[in-house]
Order: C-alpha cells, then structure tokens, then sequence
C-alpha cells in the first residue's frame, strides 16, 4: 500500500496545489478558463495524437476493450439514473446528470498521469479505446437523455443528434483520430512540428491536475449531502466494480487490459460534467460537489484498489 502511495501521492498533491491557489486568491478568476483552454484544446490533444500516431493501429482499435468500458458505463449510468428518477422521484434530466457523474470518471485529466505510473505505459492504449467509449456512447446517451426532458419525453432521435453533435466538438476525439490515421499510413511529422508538440504533450500532466484543483474550489458549494455522497460511491466503488465483472468475466479480456479499464472507472467524477449539467439547468451545485467529494475520496479508494491488484511502481 504504502508503495503505492509513493506514485499517487505527487499527482493528488499536484491538485492540492491548484485548489490552494484558487483558494487563497493567488490565481485571478479568469485563469480557470484559460486553463481549462490549454489543456483541453493544445496539451491533452498533443499527448493523445504523439501516443496515437507512435501505437501499432491494431492496439488502439480495441473493440473488446472499447464493448466493455461502454457497457460498463451504460450500466452505471443507467442504475444511477433509475435510482434517482424512480426511488427519489426526481425528473429525466436530475437522473440523467447523477448517471452522467456516477459514469464518466476524469481519465482525461487524470487517468493519463496516474495509470502510466501504475501500470506502466502500456496501458495508455486500452486507456484511449476506454475514453473513446464514454466519449462516443456513455455520455452521448446521458446528454441525450437529459435532453428529452426538453421535449417532454419526445424526440430521442433529435436528443440524441444534438447529444452527438456536442461530443463531437470534443478535440480529444479528433486528435486520436488524426493519431490513429498517421499510425494506419505510417507517416510522420516534419520535426519542427514534432518538436512543438512534445513540448505541448509533456504539459498535458502537470497542468491538468493543476487546473482540476483550480476548477474544484467553488465558493458556497454544499459537499455534506446524500445525495453527493451516493454519487461519489458510485464513481468509486459500483463502477470499477461492474467494469471488473464485465471486463474479466464477460469479455474475458488480459489482465493489463482489466486493470486498466477498473483502474479507469475508479477515477472520481469527470469536470466537464458540472459543465454540461450547467449548460443544461441542471443541479449543477450537486454535480460539483461530487467532483470535490470523489476527487478528495479517490485518493484513498484509488490508492487502496491499486494495492488490492498487488501492484508496485510501474517498470
């Protein structure tokens, strides 16, 4: 455990660091957009294009890997939503964004730091066909669903349009795709230009777990609420725990690949939910708290199911 520790402990301190600094006000407010800009649309699409475009084409096409981080998901997101529509009574569009954060766990911001220096940089490849999954289909149905409640139950094949259209204005996509296709023909940049984005690529970690504390303080927010911390355990415990059952036993895949794909769901809940929920009028406030109360959690719960693997410092 303590081994284990030693490699998370530095990537959680990192986040600390950007929530002290909102917090005591070293950091004017317009630097969270700015942030938020440069990870989202240089560093992380860089990180992803150099690892896509060095990956044989045949890893990063991993549809076993791809159905059961998908399913995995859809499951979560599903019970979740169930559970907040049916047992608590809320409406479509509440149960759709607690299914949103209960589903879709921070491998963007996180899961490139932490699961490299666990597993080791192998599994960087089951990570990106994980991530493509919740990008294309989990939260493609959770916008969708959301959205019906717009139109009182009516037009799920526009809801689902729209939901589509929204995900895919996401750079992560289209940098594995450009990626993907400069594996598939086997070409390579000009160096200069590789050059450039290596540099934008070694940013990606640092600044974005810096820029997940800055965006975790919220002045005002309410974290001492059921309802966030049903949410919060979700995250952390029923999705890696269904993204187990259904990686090991239902598509049989290697071990690297399952610790990979559990690893990846017990992240806590990923930022750009509080955004869509925002956008959306949803309960945005329950959304963020659970950002903070996962992202607190995680520490311990991601930390102590690594040491349940056995697993040490990645070679």
């Amino acid at each position: 455990m303590l081994a284990i520790f030693t490699v998370t402990a530095p990537f959680f301190a990192l986040i600390l660091c950007g929530y002290l600094a909102e917090r005591v006000r070293v950091l004017p407010e317009s630097a969270v957009p700015a942030l938020n800009t440069f990870v989202l649309y240089f560093a992380l699409p860089c990180l992803l294009f150099r690892f896509s475009a060095r990956t044989p084409f045949d890893e990063l096409v991993n549809l076993p890997v791809f159905l059961a981080y998908m399913t995995a998901g859809l499951a979560t997101l599903a019970a979740m939503a169930l559970l907040v529509a049916r047992g608590v009574g809320e409406n479509i569009r509440e149960a759709a964004y607690a299914g949103l954060a209960a589903s879709w766990s921070n491998w963007g911001y996180m899961g490139f730091a932490l699961l490299p220096a666990i597993l080791g940089k192998a599994a960087l490849a089951p990570l990106i066909a994980a991530g493509m999954a919740d990008l294309l289909v989990v939260v493609s149905a959770a916008l969708a669903l959301g959205s019906l409640a717009e139109h009182g139950g009516r037009g799920l094949g526009a809801a689902l349009a729209g939901a589509l259209g929204r995900v895919a204005r996401n750079p992560l996509i289209w940098s594995v795709i450009a990626g993907a296709a400069f594996s598939a023909l086997g070409r390579s940049l000009w160096q200069p230009i590789e050059r450039l984005l290596e540099l934008l690529a070694d940013a990606a970690v640092p600044v974005a777990l810096f820029t997940i504390g800055v965006s975790l303080y919220r002045p005002g927010t309410r974290v001492a609420r059921a309802d966030v911390l049903v949410i919060s355990g979700a995250k952390l415990l029923v999705h890696p725990y269904l993204a187990a059952l259904v990686a090991a036993f239902v598509f049989r895949l290697p071990a690297l690949e399952v610790r990979t794909l559990v690893l990846a769901a017990a992240l806590p809940v990923a930022g750009t939910a509080f955004l869509f929920a925002e956008r959306q009028g949803a309960d945005a406030e329950r959304i963020a708290a659970s950002i903070l109360v996962s992202t607190a959690l995680a520490f311990f719960s991601f930390s102590a199911l690594a040491s349940g693997f056995g697993l040490r410092l990645a070679p």
